[in-house]
């Protein structure tokens, strides 16, 4: 089996196919061409080469689109896990062909998620992010328009010009935000209904946990979807002496952490199983915001119950 690590950046590719050779090539599509032609050229076939890249945002799906189309096997790899990986080394540097090498070397040691994402899932999640940043556009302009007019309050209103313009703006922008959720509502997939089955489930969060997830057979357990989701506790222990508090790992996407805390804040009004579950957690001394995270946790599981089974949420008698 081949290895072959891909250091995306915005209008190159460095492109690691052995410990020596590091090929550059532009971030387009002639680029992707060109890449193509070179691994053939040295003798790198679809069925027996292995590429990685990191995930960067968008700049890496493009060429994952590409080369999958093309037959060839790509994994993304969490950027996080190779920049541990880089500052773990006696010498550390940090080049774009050192990087390409670096991702290589992980792709051998078997990192990574294998590239699956269909046009579907990256028009759903472009839709995604489409709502969350009008969502903090929002906040921020409710933010503004609070401070404004408590300004008008302390300085008697002299001086102080009309604030209509933020009115008219919040007013454009949450009416953005109602015609994009009724546009995911309306081409919402049976997947996405399945999950609104579950009592504060709405229609963003169904959106954005099939656009995040995509697969659920990828995970085996509730446990690593939990994982995955970075709402595992981190461990701090050594010996007798070091017993450090558990901290969230939190190197999953934290919008969709956000939008599932504020679906456990809904859910457990609803969901007897984790209304008890969260009074016991507080009945126990933990805050009000732990004992609601140790609840979110809790609604993973039940996310991933319906999901795998295929069947809608009913509660527990």
């Amino acid at each position: 089996m081949f290895y072959v690590g891909i250091d995306v950046g915005k209008q190159t590719l460095h492109c690691a196919l052995t410990d020596r050779l590091v090929l550059e090539v532009a971030n387009t599509k002639e680029g992707y061409g060109e890449l193509v032609d070179r691994l053939t050229e040295h003798g790198y076939s679809t069925g027996e080469t292995q590429l990685a890249c990191e995930s960067t945002g968008v700049y890496h799906l493009p060429i994952c689109q590409y080369l999958t189309k093309q037959g060839w096997r790509m994994s993304v790899i969490n950027p996080l896990l190779a920049s541990r990986l880089s500052k773990a080394r006696l010498r550390p540097v940090k080049t774009d062909k050192v990087d390409a090498k670096l991702i290589r070397t992980m792709a051998e040691q078997g990192h990574g998620d294998l590239f699956t994402l269909t046009n579907d899932t990256l028009e759903l999640q472009s839709l995604v992010a489409q709502r969350h940043g009008l969502v903090e556009i929002r906040a921020n302009l409710k933010c503004r328009l609070e401070a404004h007019t408590w300004r008008k309050k302390l300085e008697g209103g002299m001086g102080i010009p009309s604030h209509e313009a933020l009115k008219e703006t919040l007013a454009f922008v949450c009416g953005q935000i109602k015609a994009l959720e009724k546009y995911l509502e309306q081409t919402q997939t049976p997947i996405q209904q399945l999950l609104r089955s579950i009592p504060g489930i709405g229609v963003g969060t169904a959106a954005a946990l099939v656009a995040n997830i995509g697969n659920i057979q990828r995970f085996s357990s509730p446990k690593k979807l939990v994982a995955y989701l970075g709402l595992d506790p981190r461990v701090h222990e050594s010996g007798t002496s070091v017993h450090g508090k558990g901290y969230l790992s939190k190197r999953g996407n934290k919008r969709l952490r956000s939008l599932l805390f504020n679906a456990a804040f809904i859910s457990k009004r609803y969901i007897p199983e984790l209304h008890d579950y969260y009074e016991k957690k507080h009945a126990e001394g933990q805050h009000h915001f732990s004992a609601l995270c140790a609840t979110e946790r809790k609604l993973v599981h039940l996310i991933h119950a319906v999901w795998t089974r295929g069947t809608p949420f009913e509660p527990r008698v």
